[in-house]
């Protein structure tokens, strides 16, 4: 009964007082017999465990209203400093989004992120295949989930294909993605460099019908994952542009804690930026893997594609990526291996005809505001100078 009640005393003091002051107080119930060494040893315990609470609730903002809406957004303000001749060094607002998503039940909800820095549509004339506009609606669908192994999303989503076409932009380990993703999972390449989908900038995202979910239950924790989805292939905020249906699909083993590995395939007929009239074919496949090991993260990609109908240009690429917690939770260490070959044809015996040595270092001020510098080593042939230096503040809730 004494514990509690000091307990009590001592909880009531944290409101309104520094956590010395409470130290303070039980040196001096100590030294006068009142409490044992173990009852105070509990009571600290308790009290740094209330104060990591109300510190975690303090850093994450957390704006809802109940289930029906929780609302959370970031910017993400960028330096850039190019090496290659003609390039102007700039700062700029990459993005500034907001992200609506609620329950309406347990089994109903619906997600709307929006972006109000200009974004690349389909079939426009920006250098990655589309008008800028803004804001712009980046996902905007409604799930419906009934059983753990299946959930079905329609609307607008990312398109389930590649382990880092679906990590949100706020997660990325690196600034930029890799460039087999940008040039291949419809996501803004380097225009300049020859980066960009043959269906334009879609922020690796499209309209249309998905159905995901887990399966075999083993030790608290399912074996596979798996993404089906039956989708325009026109990309995002525009209407079907032909007859035929775009397939993608994502399956993924988690064998051990820690390690998944998987693949994806996508197959459709889409319109592409550089023959807009004309309907061609966009095949695509991939294998990725993932080891989590405490402080250190590994993974890596290879993807293929296939773009027209007869003689198709054939593209490949992959990464390598490693990551590291020198001060857990606040500073990241990062390197990336990062090759694409725009036209495996074309350059045979060229091998990693563009290849990029990404050096980085991600700092957590906290769980809202991440600073990321990364320098971009990059090699192609011909050779080109075109090294990125690259600052990134990201402050998000």
């Amino acid at each position: 009964m004494k514990l509690y009640f000091i307990a009590i005393i001592l909880t009531f003091a944290s409101l309104n007082a520094m956590a010395q002051n409470s130290d303070d107080i039980l040196n001096l119930l100590l030294k006068k017999g009142t409490i044992t060494q173990n009852e105070a040893d509990s009571i600290r315990s308790v009290f740094s465990a209330r104060q990591k609470i109300t510190e975690s609730r303090q850093d994450s903002f957390p704006l809802s209203l109940g289930r029906l809406l929780k609302l959370s957004g970031y910017i993400q303000t960028r330096f850039q400093y190019y090496q290659q001749a003609g390039k102007n060094d700039e700062f700029d607002v990459r993005r500034a989004r907001l992200d609506f998503q609620g329950d309406f039940s347990t089994q109903w909800g619906y997600r709307l992120l929006i972006d109000f820095v200009g974004a690349s549509a389909a079939n426009g004339t920006a250098p990655t295949g589309g008008a800028l506009i803004s804001p712009t609606a980046l996902d905007a669908f409604i799930s419906y989930k009934p059983f753990d192994f299946l959930k079905i999303t329609a609307g607008q989503f990312v398109v389930p294909f590649s382990q880092e076409n679906l990590t949100q932009d706020r997660n990325l380990e690196t600034i930029d993605r890799s460039q087999v993703v940008s040039a291949l999972v419809a996501r803004k390449g380097d225009a300049s460099n020859g980066l960009v989908d043959s269906i334009g900038n879609q922020n690796g995202r499209d309209i249309g019908i998905q159905a995901n979910g887990s399966l075999i239950h083993v030790r608290s924790a399912y074996l596979i994952d798996y993404s089906v989805a039956l989708l325009d292939g026109a990309g995002i905020n525009t209407l079907d542009n032909n007859q035929s249906k775009d397939i993608a699909a994502r399956l993924v083993f988690h064998p051990l804690k820690g390690f998944d590995f998987g693949g994806s395939y996508y197959n459709g007929f889409d319109r592409f930026t550089s023959s807009p009239t004309k309907n061609q074919e966009r095949v695509r496949w991939g294998l990725e893997a993932a080891w989590y090991l405490n402080q250190l993260t590994l993974r890596g990609e290879f993807i293929k594609g296939l773009d027209g109908n007869s003689n198709p240009i054939e593209h490949e690429g992959w990464y390598g990526q490693a990551s590291y917690f020198f001060w857990p939770r606040h500073l990241q260490g990062v390197f990336r291996y990062d090759a694409y070959n725009a036209d495996v044809n074309l350059n045979k015996g060229a091998s990693d005809l563009s290849t990029y040595y990404v050096f980085g270092l991600n700092y957590f001020f906290n769980v809202w505001t991440k600073l990321q510098v990364n320098y971009s080593l990059r090699t192609e042939t011909p050779a080109v100078h075109n090294d990125v230096f690259n600052v990134q503040l990201q402050l998000g809730f």
